[in-house]
């Protein structure tokens, strides 16, 4: 067996934690546990990181990084369908970091390290989707009303609201009821929706106008980036 370096052992270490974490959750995170899957003593995993909670969130940040970096929409794929895969993708291949980012949400409120890993998260996030409206705005495709960042920070919170609502099996928030309420807020007079400002081309067409597909992307059990909350 090749002796690895102490780098090569802290990473080692590192992708254990991720795949803890992707299979059974933030909370069966223990030291013992990720020991165990990789293969060390659990003096090994203290030697290399100051804490459990150090490495916890180190592996949940690093999960979300490859959940932003991911191409679900493919290279030669559009503004459109890239804006689409940052805020959502009907992948199954992303529901372990899915359920993760939620579980993650839920313990930030008494742990210390997830939360300042779940802010990261957040504003990776953030800055993935402002570069997407930069890039569609330089291509011509999109004529915003507002900045950017105002309008990914509406994006994401409108997605992270719905989700939260959409978890609790609520029966006034089914599929329909969903629709109904995302139509409204898109819709609404005046141009006070949640996507005011975000608008296509030089006729300055209201996004989902011309992106009927947002809707797929937004709803919660879609989304996959919260990444992407």
């Amino acid at each position: 067996m090749r002796y690895l370096s102490k780098d090569e052992r802290r990473e080692a270490i590192l992708q254990a934690a991720m795949r803890v974490a992707l299979a059974e959750g933030l909370a069966a995170m223990t030291v013992r546990r990720i020991a165990a899957e990789a293969g060390v003593a659990t003096g090994q995993v203290h030697h290399h990181f100051t804490s459990g909670g150090e490495l916890k969130s180190l592996a949940f940040v690093r999960l979300i990084r490859e959940l932003l970096d991911a191409d679900v929409a493919g290279k030669q794929a559009g503004w459109r369908e890239q804006l689409h895969g940052m805020l959502g993708s009907d992948d199954g291949r992303f529901e372990p970091y899915i359920r993760l980012w939620r579980e993650a949400q839920i313990l930030a409120s008494r742990d210390a390290d997830i939360k300042g890993a779940y802010v990261m998260t957040m504003e990776m996030w953030h800055q993935e989707t402002v570069a997407l409206i930069k890039a569609g705005t330089e291509a011509g495709e999109l004529n915003p009303g507002d900045r950017a960042e105002n309008i990914a920070w509406r994006l994401i919170g409108l997605v992270c609201g719905l989700d939260g609502m959409y978890i609790l099996n609520m029966p006034e928030m089914d599929e329909a009821a969903f629709n109904n309420h995302l139509d409204k807020l898109i819709t609404l007079p005046g141009g006070g929706d949640a996507l005011s400002g975000l608008r296509y081309g030089k006729g300055g067409q209201p996004l989902c106008a011309l992106f009927p597909g947002l809707r797929m992307c937004i709803k919660p059990r879609h989304y996959r980036r919260q990444l992407r909350q």
